[in-house]
């Protein structure tokens, strides 16, 4: 049994949502339903995110993610990942191959590949800051201006927020960088990118694209790095399709 917390809904092929690194499973609230009219849908919140508890040791994000399908009774799913969540769902596919049935990476980091966000100096000196105070809520306010430049409601903010320790806290996990074997990749795999997302994660969007045999590149016209918030009818959309034609039985 995991120690994480999960949920689930909906009836068929599986499917399980990684979310960001600065907000948690909630972010997945817009297209829950949608996706659950075809496929049994789980969530999770990520280890020090959400409802899950924080980390007091090295752990392994691979491991964390077969214990909620192994919690589930499920044995190969579709991963959908977005951002870390994206990097947990590439490394996974890599390490447990026999697990994943499809792949779909939103805004995806790239484990071992820099990622730079173009702060200004203003932004910098703010940043360095809060770190300096452990000020949380002022990290949260710059996350938000770097990831969700198209604004956030009321309920974006709060996850924001509430996730800023887990996002900016230490992290220690024992997971290898993937960077390297990308070509490795035999699952069906969708790379989506947001046309205003940060112009480091397309540029990684497009190294996956490129790079993992197959794959197939889709761009949201108006979507920021929080692309499951922005455009769920859309998002949901492209991933029902890519399903129907991918999954394997």
């Amino acid at each position: 049994m995991t120690d994480l917390w999960s949920d689930e809904t909906g009836e068929g092929p599986p499917v399980v949502l990684l979310h960001e690194g600065v907000v948690d499973s909630r972010i997945w609230k817009p297209v829950v339903p949608l996706l659950a009219e075809r496929h049994r849908v789980v969530r999770y919140d990520q280890r020090g995110f959400g409802r899950s508890p924080m980390p007091t040791e090295p752990y392994s994000t691979v491991d964390d993610l077969v214990s909620v399908l192994d919690t589930a009774g499920i044995d190969r799913a579709a991963l959908v990942g977005a951002s870390r969540g994206g990097s947990i769902a590439l490394t996974a596919t890599l390490e447990r191959p026999d697990r994943v049935a499809a792949l779909v990476l939103a805004g995806s980091a790239l484990p071992g590949h820099p990622l730079e966000v173009d702060w200004t100096p203003e932004q910098i000196a703010r940043w360095e800051a809060a770190e300096a105070a452990e000020d949380f809520d002022a990290m949260a306010e710059l996350d938000m201006e770097a990831w969700a430049p198209m604004g956030a409601d009321p309920e974006l903010r709060t996850m924001f927020f509430e996730n800023a320790a887990g996002s900016n806290g230490e992290h220690s996990t024992t997971d290898e960088p993937v960077a390297e074997r990308v070509g490795e990749v035999s699952a069906p795999t969708l790379v989506v990118k947001g046309s205003r997302d940060v112009l480091g994660i397309n540029e990684i969007g497009d190294i996956l694209a490129r790079e993992i045999p197959g794959a197939r590149l889709a761009v949201i016209k108006e979507a920021d790095h929080m692309i499951p918030w922005r455009t769920p009818e859309q998002f949901s959309h492209l991933i029902v399709s890519f399903l129907a034609q991918n999954l394997r039985s």
